[in-house]
């Protein structure tokens, strides 16, 4: 019985089952994921979440992890903030005068967010079915973003097109993933959440 199994573990080593690799979907079946993924997560309301990034280096030795909470209000108004490791808050108000690379910032995140989470003005747009998820490569179009990210991938729930990670992948190779968890969508925020720290 012990040579059976020995045997049936060196068969399974040598012939392994195939990886389920994400099917690219096209049509009806690639236009109806975009919708539900846009229905899901509309950007022109407020959204709040909490979040775990990670960043892949090939510069650092390990990755590095950090983890807080973010807010944002339709069109102008972001607050990102770091709980750990080290404490940190960036915020976007558009009603803050602020210097021209966050004014650039907001009207790259005010057109951005009017055309949706998935736009094909800005983006080539691949869809993938994936075991327990669909997957959505956005390649940049536009110069500016290109400079920025070779391709921002979208995982989202199958069942409702909900967000739950976004991939960054960088020019220069570097990965960032940010997991989202507990996201609240058209929720009364207060001003003071975007008032500069």
């Amino acid at each position: 019985m012990k040579r059976l199994f020995l045997v049936i573990a060196l068969l399974g080593c040598m012939f392994p089952l195939p990886a389920q690799t994400p099917v690219k979907l096209e049509g009806d079946a690639r236009a109806k994921a975009i919708a539900a993924v846009l229905k899901a997560n509309d950007l022109q309301t407020s959204l709040r979440f909490r979040f775990t990034q990670v960043r892949h280096s090939a510069l650092l030795t390990e990755d590095l992890v950090s983890k807080g909470r973010a807010a944002f209000v339709f069109p102008e108004k972001v607050r990102w903030e770091v709980e750990q490791p080290h404490a940190s808050v960036f915020v976007m108000n558009g009603l803050d005068a602020g210097d021209r690379r966050q004014q650039a910032l907001m009207r790259n995140l005010s057109k951005l967010s009017g055309k949706g989470l998935i736009n094909e003005d800005d983006f080539v747009v691949t869809v993938y079915a994936a075991p327990g998820q669909w997957q959505i490569d956005l390649v940049p179009l536009r110069r500016d973003l290109g400079q920025l990210f070779a391709r921002i991938t979208l995982l989202t729930r199958p069942d409702t097109g909900e967000l739950r990670s976004v991939l960054l992948s960088e020019k220069g190779g570097d990965l960032t993933e940010i997991h989202l968890q507990n996201l609240e969508k058209g929720v009364a925020l207060s001003d003071d959440l975007f008032q500069k720290p």
